[in-house]
């Protein structure tokens, strides 16, 4: 499993929307996966003689991947810290490596809460790469897009615009469409999640003229784009963009790996209303809710036509069924692409993590004291194996 995506990886997933993103395309499995206890024993033995940076980058990002899947969060978290404080000063000779290793750590501190470490584990890993590749490198512009995911996700919409509009300006003039196409697509979501009818009205007209273009280094974008409309058609209660896009999909004889084309949005937790200027008090600033350990795993299938079933939750921590049973509801209303398999093949199955966290943040009350913000997140992460097993194939 990598939920730990590396450089590459992100940029094959670009273009994809940034919560549902096109799997990797394969075709049999390849089973690697090595228990905990392994992936230690690696990862010390890699240290015991004293491995070359890139070697400890990999056995370190293997150990902490199962530490995290097992839900030691603050271990995987502890791991990758040791591993940065070891290597990121060869970031120059191995930026790749080390970038990724910065990239593992920002996603872990996430799950965590950890906004500071998750804001500048993203910014040294998109550093790592404009020194060691060079700014015009497209793996570097990559590390770009990522900081703009990063602001826009800790609440700096404006900002996460203006980062993706430089971005997508940068790719145009190094001829890099597919990058161009990231920053248009992520420019438009972020106005579809606006507040504001007029923004979220533009947001929509911008995806609509994109899914429009006719530029064939862009079919794959244009294909986002239209699932992107196709999701905010059944917002408002339509389907004419979805039946569509499925219509096309089936054209194109489906896809091999899950195409999410619509769900219904997570019921979030609440969050408490107005802010200081209206009148909120120190106390109720404060996190009532726990956020420690609280995670779950659900696994479910999409079948063949671009269903899901048979979901279950396979384990979890701490969570209740007041924030599992949301997410359950949620992956119940999704619709995928018609997938590509042979007769009777049940089809692909599917595992995601779930974390209920919040912000870690020093200026809630009007002190200095670092406490949990009282507003709650949900982070999610793919752990369904890069190589998904065709299970007509797979035996045993």
């Amino acid at each position: 499993m990598l939920p730990f995506r590396s450089t590459v990886a992100v940029a094959a997933l670009l273009i994809a929307a940034p919560t549902f993103a096109e799997a990797p395309e394969q075709d049999t499995i390849v089973v690697t996966a090595k228990s905990l206890k392994q992936t230690g024993a690696d990862l010390a033995a890699c240290l015991a003689r004293n491995c070359p940076p890139d070697e400890d980058v990999k056995a370190t990002l293997a150990h902490a991947e199962n530490q995290f899947v097992a839900g030691g969060y603050k271990n995987a978290r502890t791991t990758l810290l040791q591993s940065v404080s070891r290597n990121r000063k060869f970031g120059g000779q191995y930026p790749v490596p080390v970038s990724d290793l910065l990239r593992g750590n920002a996603r872990v501190a996430a799950h965590l809460g950890e906004a500071s470490d998750f804001q500048t584990s993203t910014i040294a890993s998109r550093d790592t790469l404009r020194k060691g590749v060079g700014p015009t490198d497209p793996r570097t512009l990559v590390g770009d897009i990522e900081v703009a995911d990063m602001r826009a996700k800790l609440g700096y919409p404006v900002e996460a615009e203006r980062m993706y509009k430089s971005v997508g300006e940068r790719a145009a003039a190094l001829k890099l469409p597919w990058i161009v196409s990231a920053t248009v697509i992520r420019q438009a979501l972020l106005k579809l999640e606006s507040d504001l009818p007029f923004e979220q009205k533009e947001g929509r007209d911008q995806l609509a003229r994109f899914a429009q273009g006719t530029d064939p280094a862009q079919r794959g974008a244009r294909l986002v784009a239209k699932v992107l409309l196709a999701r905010t058609d059944r917002k408002t209660g339509g389907e004419t963009e979805t039946k569509a896009l499925l219509a096309e999909y089936a054209a194109l004889g489906g896809t091999k790996m899950p195409t999410l084309i619509s769900a219904d949005a997570i019921k979030q937790p609440e969050t408490p209303r107005g802010d200081a200027s209206e009148g909120r008090t120190a106390t109720t600033m404060l996190a009532t809710k726990n956020f420690e350990g609280q995670w779950f795993d659900i696994g479910f299938w999409v079948t063949p036509d671009g269903r899901v079933s048979e979901i279950e939750v396979i384990r979890k921590s701490g969570a209740d069924n007041s924030l599992v049973k949301p997410v359950i509801d949620s992956i119940k209303t999704r619709i995928y692409a018609p997938l590509k398999r042979e007769p009777g093949d049940p089809g692909v199955y599917s595992v995601e993590r779930y974390t209920l966290t919040s912000f870690w943040v020093d200026d809630n009350t009007g002190t200095r004291v670092r406490m949990r913000s009282p507003v709650p997140r949900i982070e999610r992460m793919d752990l369904t194996p890069d190589q998904i097993a065709d299970t007509s194939k797979v035996s045993g």
